[in-house]
C-alpha cells in the first residue's frame, strides 16, 4: 500500500514537471525573440537637377518568427520621395501586395513608409530599399551641400556597420569637396574619397540608440539650382512676413483717409467762451473724443440738477462700497425730459424710488443702465448728423476685421508649421504685427461728416476756454458761468481746470447741491464735518482746492464735498454683483532604426532618416 501512493506521488510529480515544461517553452521561446541589423549600406547618387537617387542595402537577423520590416522615411524637409521599390538580395524587385514576399507603402503624416512582408523565423535576410528623394540639395552663397541622416539616435538595436557612399554629376576633385560626420558617443567614423565626386563615410560596432548623421559639401554648379514648391515657400514665406505689415499699413492708411478721417470742415476760432450751440454736455462729450463713459453720465446728472430736476445731497454715513451715502431727490416731473436725459433720469428714479435713491440703492442696479444710456448717446450723436455711422459700430467692426485677419493669418501659419515650410516664423511675425495695425487704427475709423466735423472744432475751442479760462477772460466777468458750465467741463474732463481758475473768488453756492453739515466746536477744537474730504471722478474730477469755511459758500465745499459725491457715485453707477463676472468695472535632427519606431526631422532642410521596425 505504502509502495502504490509512493508511485502514485512520483507519477503526480512527472505529469506536474511535464506541464510546467510546456508552459516554460513558449515563454523562453518568446523571452529568445530578436533582430537586429547586421550591416546597411547607403549608396547616395546625387542627380544634376538637385535629387538623390538612394538605394539601401539592409541586412537583418532574427531569432525568432517575424512577419514584416518597415521603413519609414521622413518627407518634411524636402520635397517627397517617389520610384519606390523593394528588391531581394538578388536584385529582383518584390510586387506589391500584404502576403508574403511582397512588399506595400503608405503614409502617416510626414511619414513615407515601406513594408516588406515575410514569415521568417531565426535567419537572416537581405532587402534592398531604392527609391527617389526630391529637391534635396541644400543651396548657399559658397556652395552647396547635401545633409543626409542615416540613422538617429533612437535605434534600439545593435548595427553591425554602416557605409554611407556620396557621388556627384561630373567630376569633382576630391580637395573641392568637403565632408562631416557625427556619430554617437565611442562610435569611431572614417572618411575617405577613393575617386572623383566620390565622398565614403564608415563606421562599426554602432551601439542601441546611437545617430550617423552625414555632410557632403561640393562647389557651386556642381548640381543646378531647380525651383521646387517647398524651395519656392522657403523664398516667398518669409518675404510675405516681411512685406504682410507694410501692406496692412498702407491699406489702413488709405481706408481710414477715405472712411475714417473727418469730412473737411471750415475753420474756426481758438476759443469761444459759450456753449457753441445747443448740444447737451453729454453729446457735446461724445462729440469730442468719438467715445461714451462714465463721465457723459456723470456731467447728464449734474446738468439735471443744474436745470432744477434733482438735488444732490451728501451725508456722513458709509454705504455702497465703503463711500459716504448720497442721496438723489427728485425736484420737478421728468415729462419734458427726451432721449438719453429721459433715460439717466429713469434709470434713478426708478419704480421701487419714484422721488429719492441713494448710493446704496444704485449699487450694483444702475450698472444694467449703463450700457442702454451709452447706445442712446451714440444713437443721438449720429442721428444729428454729427457722424456717417455709429461711432462704436465702427470700432467693433474694425476690431472685428482685426480679429478674422488674425484667424486667417493664424490659420495659414499653423498650415505652415505643420508642413514644416521653412520661414513660417517670419510670417508668423508679420502676421501679429499686422492685426495689430489693424485694431490701432479701429479706434480712429469712426467718421464725422462735414457738419460734425465743424461743431467738433467749435467745441474744441469751447474746452480750450474751459481748460485755460485765465488766458481768454477776466476772471471776475466769467464767475457767473461757472455752474452754468460745469457740466461740460465734467463731460470733456477738464473739471479740474475749470474749478481752480475759481479759488480765489467768491462764486455764489449752487442751490441743487448739499454739503455734510459743519458742526462748529469752540475756539481751539476746531471744525468737524460729517463727510470727508478729497476724491476723484476717475482721475478727473478731484479735489485740493484752497478757500476758507467760514462765511457761507467756499470751492473747498464744491471740490471736496460734491466732486467727491461725483467720484464715489462713478464708482457706485458702475458696480456690479461679482456673480455677473469679473471686474465691477468696466543643427541635427533626426530618426533611426527601432523595432516600432524610426528617425526623420533634421536641421534646415536635409534627407533621409527613418528607421525600422519589425514584427
Amino acid at each position: 500500500m505504502r509502495f502504490r501512493r509512493r508511485l502514485w506521488g512520483l507519477a503526480l510529480l512527472i505529469l506536474v514537471c511535464a506541464v510546467l515544461a510546456l508552459l516554460a517553452g513558449p515563454a523562453a521561446s518568446a523571452e529568445a525573440k530578436d533582430w537586429r541589423i547586421d550591416s546597411m549600406d547607403v549608396l547616395l547618387n546625387v542627380q544634376d537637377k538637385g535629387d538623390v537617387i538612394v538605394d539601401e542595402t539592409v541586412t537583418f537577423t532574427f531569432e525568432g518568427n517575424y512577419h514584416y520590416i518597415a521603413r519609414d522615411i521622413p518627407t518634411a524637409n524636402y520635397d517627397g520621395i517617389t520610384d519606390i521599390e523593394v528588391r531581394d538580395a538578388s536584385g529582383a524587385v518584390l510586387p506589391e501586395g500584404d502576403t508574403p514576399g511582397t512588399y506595400t507603402t503608405f503614409k502617416e503624416g510626414d511619414l513615407q513608409y515601406i513594408q516588406v512582408n515575410f514569415d521568417l523565423t531565426d535567419t537572416s535576410a537581405t532587402w534592398v530599399f531604392h527609391y527617389r528623394a526630391k529637391a534635396v540639395i541644400q543651396y548657399f552663397d559658397v556652395g552647396d551641400e547635401l545633409r543626409w541622416y542615416v540613422f538617429d539616435a533612437e535605434t534600439p538595436v545593435t548595427i553591425g556597420a554602416v557605409k554611407a557612399t556620396v557621388k556627384l554629376p561630373g567630376s569633382v576633385p576630391s580637395e573641392q569637396m568637403t565632408q562631416a560626420v557625427q556619430a554617437g558617443y565611442g562610435v569611431e567614423a572614417s572618411v575617405s574619397s577613393p575617386a572623383a565626386s566620390t565622398m565614403v563615410y564608415q563606421a562599426s560596432n554602432i551601439p542601441p540608440y546611437t545617430n550617423f548623421w552625414i555632410v557632403t559639401g561640393f562647389p557651386k554648379d556642381v548640381v543646378k539650382f531647380a525651383w521646387t514648391p517647398t524651395r519656392l515657400a522657403a523664398f516667398l514665406i518669409p518675404k510675405i512676413g516681411f512685406l504682410l505689415p507694410i501692406a496692412f499699413l498702407l491699406g489702413m492708411i488709405l481706408i481710414w483717409r477715405r472712411r475714417g478721417r473727418d469730412e473737411p470742415g471750415t475753420v474756426f476760432a481758438t476759443y469761444v467762451s459759450e456753449p457753441p450751440s445747443s448740444l447737451s454736455p453729454g453729446l457735446a462729450g461724445a462729440l469730442l473724443d468719438e467715445k461714451v463713459d462714465t463721465k457723459e453720465v456723470i456731467a447728464t446728472i449734474v446738468d439735471l440738477a443744474r436745470r432744477g430736476y434733482l438735488e444732490i445731497t451728501d451725508t456722513d454715513k458709509k454705504g455702497a462700497l465703503g463711500k459716504a451715502v448720497t442721496i438723489f431727490t427728485r425736484k420737478k416731473p421728468l415729462d419734458d425730459l427726451k432721449g438719453f436725459e429721459l433715460k439717466v433720469a429713469q434709470s434713478l428714479f426708478d419704480g421701487k424710488h419714484p422721488d429719492q435713491v441713494t448710493t446704496t440703492d444704485l449699487k450694483n442696479h444702475f450698472y444694467t443702465h449703463v450700457q442702454p444710456i451709452v447706445d442712446q448717446v451714440y444713437t443721438e450723436v449720429t442721428t444729428a448728423g454729427m457722424f456717417q455711422g455709429n461711432p462704436k459700430k465702427a470700432r467693433a467692426r474694425w476690431f472685428g476685421y482685426g480679429f478674422l485677419a488674425a484667424v486667417i493669418l493664424g490659420g495659414l501659419t499653423v498650415i505652415m508649421a505643420m508642413a514644416d515650410l521653412t520661414g513660417w516664423g517670419w510670417f508668423l511675425l508679420g502676421s501679429i504685427v499686422s492685426v495689430v495695425i489693424v485694431w490701432v487704427f479701429a479706434p480712429h475709423m469712426p467718421q464725422r461728416t462735414a457738419k460734425g466735423a465743424q461743431e467738433q472744432r467749435k467745441w474744441e475751442a469751447f474746452r480750450n476756454y474751459l481748460r485755460d479760462l485765465t488766458r481768454f477772460q477776466d476772471m471776475a466777468s466769467a464767475k457767473e458761468n461757472f455752474e452754468k458750465y460745469l457740466p461740460y467741463a465734467v463731460a470733456f474732463g477738464v473739471e479740474k481746470d475749470w474749478v481752480r481758475r475759481f479759488e480765489d473768488l467768491s462764486v455764489s453756492s449752487p442751490d441743487w447741491y448739499h454739503p455734510p453739515v459743519i458742526v462748529p466746536f469752540p475756539s481751539g477744537s476746531g471744525p468737524v464735518t460729517t463727510g470727508g474730504l478729497g476724491g476723484s471722478l476717475g482721475g478727473g474730477l478731484g479735489g485740493g482746492i484752497g478757500g476758507g469755511i467760514g462765511g457761507g459758500f467756499s470751492l473747498d465745499t464744491i471740490s471736496d464735498g460734491l466732486f467727491k459725491s461725483l467720484g464715489n457715485m462713478s464708482s457706485v453707477l458702475t458696480s456690479s454683483p461679482s456673480s455677473s463676472g469679473g471686474s465691477s468695472r468696466g543643427a541635427f535632427g533626426g530618426g533611426g532604426f527601432s523595432g516600432g519606431g524610426g528617425f526623420g526631422g533634421g536641421f534646415s532642410g536635409g534627407g533621409g532618416g527613418g528607421g525600422f521596425r519589425a514584427g
